[in-house]
C-alpha cells in the first residue's frame, strides 16, 4: 500500500500489493500526479481519448495479474513496535491509516493480534486512549457475563422459550466439530468448546432477528482463539455480525448472497472474458459453487493460521476503502434488522424440555446450569428439533437462489459498480480474492472441467492448500486497478461539475 506525500491527508492513499512510485502512477494520471485527477483537469478530460486511455492501462494492469504466478516475496507481519509508532502517549490511534495499510499488505504478528482485532473491527472509538479502551472493554465483558448467566438461569429453571432453545441446540451440534483439530480445542474438560457454545448461544438468544446459523461457530472459533476470553470475544462478535449479519438473517440472506454472486460474476467477466465464458458454457457462470466462499469469507478454505491472515487483511481492505467510500462495510442494514427485533422475553413458567433439547446443552452449559428433568427414562436419543434457524432449513430455504438462475449472465461488462455497491458494499476486496481463486487454478480448469461437479472436487481438493499469498497478491493488483479507476472517474465527474459551475 502506498501514499503519496501528504501523510494526513485519507484521499491520498492507494491500495497496492508494492510500494508505487511517481513513475508508476504515471501510467494513470495524464498529468503524471500521484495518481489522481488533479483540480485543473476540465470536462475535455472527461471524454474520448482520456477515458480510453484509461481503459487501455487499466486492461494492461488486470492482464498482468491475471497472468501473475511466481511466488511474491514473504513480508514481516506488523509488529508491536511498528503499531506503538501509530499511537500518541496516551495510546490514541492517530495514524489509523498507517496502521490499515500496514495490516493490508503484511498481516498482524500474533503476539499484536488480541488488541488490532479490536480496533480493525471497532469495537470501540479509534481515539479512545488506551486507558479507555480497556475500560470501555472491562464494560462489555461485564455486560455480556450478566447477559449470559441470565439465560442460563432461566434454562435452568425451564423457562427458555422453544425458538430459543433450538437456536442454541444447533449451536451446541456445530461447536462440537468446530475446529477441534487445533490444539487450542484439545482437553478432556471441554473448556475451550462450552465457551464457545456460550458465545454462540448467548448471541442467538439476544440477537432474536438473526439467531443462529451454520457457519457462525468458525466465525466465533477464530475470535476466541486470537482474545483468548469470552466476554473480548463476545464483543468482537457483536462487531463482526453487525456487518455479516445480513448474509445470515431470515428474509435477508438471499438477496445478499445473490448481489455477491452477480458481482462476482460481473468482476469474472469484466477482468478475464474468456473464463468466465468457460463457466458459463459449464453451467457455472451463477458462481453458486463460490457460496461458502462469500458467506464465510473464505476462512473454511485456508488452514487455521491462514484464516486469520486472510481475515485481518480483508478488514483492513474495508477500512482503507471506507476512508474515502464511507459506505463501504456499512451496519445500516444490521441496524434495521435490529430495529425489528423483539424485547428479550422468557417463559414464565418451567416448559418442560423434552430429553433430546437437553442431552447436548446440559454436556456443555456447565454443572451450575444444567436443566433436571422432573422425571427421565434416560433412553431418549439425542435428535436435533426441526427450526426456522436449521441448517436444514436454511437449505431448503436457499434452494430458491439456486432456481431459475437468479444470477443474469452478461456478455460484456463495461463498467463496474463503485466500491460501496460492490456486492453490496460490505466488504469488496472479498469478491478480488474470490476471483483471484479462480484464476490461480485457470489452467487446471480450462483443462479438467467438463461439467458442474468437476469444478467442485477441484476446489475440494485443494481445499486448505491454496497459496495464499499468489492469491492475495494477485487479489491486490486487481483491487488496486479498480480503485484507481473508480476515484479516477468519481473526481473527474467532480472537476467537470465544477467547472460547469465555474463557466455557467
Amino acid at each position: 500500500l502506498a501514499r503519496s506525500a501528504n501523510v494526513n491527508d485519507s484521499s491520498s492513499y492507494c491500495l497496492s500489493s508494492q510500494p508505487l512510485t511517481s513513475t508508476s502512477f504515471s501510467k494513470w494520471s495524464p498529468t503524471n500526479s500521484t495518481g489522481y485527477l488533479t483540480p485543473t483537469l476540465r470536462a475535455a478530460w472527461v471524454t474520448g481519448t482520456f477515458l480510453q486511455n484509461v481503459s487501455q492501462q487499466l486492461v494492461k494492469t488486470v492482464g498482468r495479474a491475471i497472468n501473475f504466478r511466481s511466488e511474491p516475496p514473504s513480508r514481516p507481519p506488523l509488529s508491536e513496535a511498528e503499531f506503538r509508532c501509530y499511537m500518541d502517549g496516551l495510546g490514541r490511534i492517530v495514524h489509523p491509516l498507517d496502521f490499515y495499510q500496514n495490516v493490508y499488505l503484511r498481516g498482524i504478528e500474533v503476539s499484536l493480534r488480541k488488541v488490532a482485532w479490536r480496533i480493525l473491527l471497532k469495537i470501540y472509538p479509534a481515539e479512545f486512549s488506551g486507558n479507555e479502551r480497556r475500560a470501555f472493554l472491562l464494560k462489555k465483558i461485564e455486560k455480556y457475563e450478566l447477559s449470559k448467566r441470565t439465560w442460563k438461569q432461566a434454562y435452568r429453571e425451564g423457562r427458555l422459550t422453544k425458538t430459543q432453545v433450538n437456536a442454541i441446540t444447533l449451536a451446541c451440534v456445530d461447536v462440537v466439530r468446530t475446529d477441534r483439530n487445533h490444539p487450542f480445542y484439545h482437553g478432556g474438560n471441554n473448556q475451550r468448546v462450552s465457551q464457545l457454545f456460550s458465545i454462540l448461544a448467548t448471541y442467538a438468544i439476544y440477537n432474536p432477528g438473526i439467531g443462529y446459523h451454520q457457519g457462525m461457530s468458525n466465525l466465533a472459533s477464530l475470535l476466541l482463539y486470537v482474545q483468548d476470553g469470552e466476554g473480548a470475544a463476545y464483543a468482537c462478535l457483536c462487531a463482526l455480525m453487525r456487518r455479516l449479519a445480513p448474509k445470515f438473517a431470515p428474509r435477508q440472506d438471499q438477496i445478499t448472497m445473490i448481489t455477491q454472486m452477480q458481482h462476482l460474476h460481473d468482476l469474472l467477466v469484466y477482468t478475464d472474458y474468456n473464463m468466465a465464458q468457460f463457466l458459463r458454457m459449464h453451467n457455472l457462470g451463477n458462481m453458486f459453487f463460490t457460496e461458502r466462499w462469500l458467506l464465510l469469507e473464505l476462512i473454511r478454505e485456508f488452514p487455521f493460521e491462514e484464516a486469520l491472515h486472510i481475515s485481518e487483511v480483508q478488514w483492513a481492505a474495508i477500512a482503507l476503502v471506507a476512508s474515502n467510500w464511507p459506505d463501504v462495510g456499512s451496519d445500516a442494514l444490521y441496524s434495521q434488522l435490529s430495529s425489528e427485533q423483539s424485547f428479550i422475553t422468557f417463559e414464565a413458567e418451567d416448559m418442560h424440555y423434552t430429553q433430546c433439547d437437553t442431552n447436548l446443552i446440559n454436556s456443555l452449559i456447565g454443572d451450575e446450569f444444567k436443566y433436571i428433568h422432573p422425571c427421565t427414562n434416560g433412553t431418549e436419543n439425542v435428535v436435533v428439533p426441526p427450526s426456522i434457524h436449521s441448517p436444514s432449513h436454511k437449505s431448503q430455504a436457499t434452494k430458491s437462489i439456486h432456481e431459475g438462475d437468479p444470477v443474469h449472465m452478461k456478455d460484456w461488462i463495461v463498467e463496474l459498480p463503485s466500491p460501496d455497491a460492490l456486492g453490496g458494499g460490505s466488504n469488496p476486496f472479498l469478491l478480488f480474492i474470490c476471483v483471484s481463486m479462480i484464476l490461480e487454478y485457470k489452467g487446471e480448469i480450462l483443462e479438467k472441467v467438463h461439467e458442474v461437479c468437476d469444478l467442485f472436487h477441484l476446489f475440494q481438493t485443494y481445499n486448505k492448500r491454496h497459496k495464499l499469498e499468489s492469491i492475495l497478491d494477485r487479489a491486490r493488483d486487481l483491487f488496486d486497478a479498480y480503485l484507481k479507476d473508480q476515484e479516477m472517474k468519481r473526481r473527474s465527474i467532480l472537476d467537470c461539475s465544477n467547472w460547469n459551475i465555474h463557466n455557467a
